[in-house]
């Protein structure tokens, strides 16, 4: 299983984690940091994973 960190800013700066306390570290930085701030985040399970070829 993977977790995604995102923003629903106009490019959505997402990221993928292996661990559920990686993406968590991820997330609270993002919903602290003034840079982020007033930018929405989003921490959720990855239920399906693409991969181009």
């Amino acid at each position: 299983m993977k977790y995604a960190v995102f923003s629903d800013y106009c490019d959505a700066g997402q990221s993928v984690f292996d661990t559920y306390e990686e993406a968590l570290a991820e997330y609270n930085e993002r919903i602290n940091e003034d840079s982020w701030n007033g930018v929405d985040a989003y921490l959720c399970v990855v239920i399906d994973e693409y991969k181009a070829k």
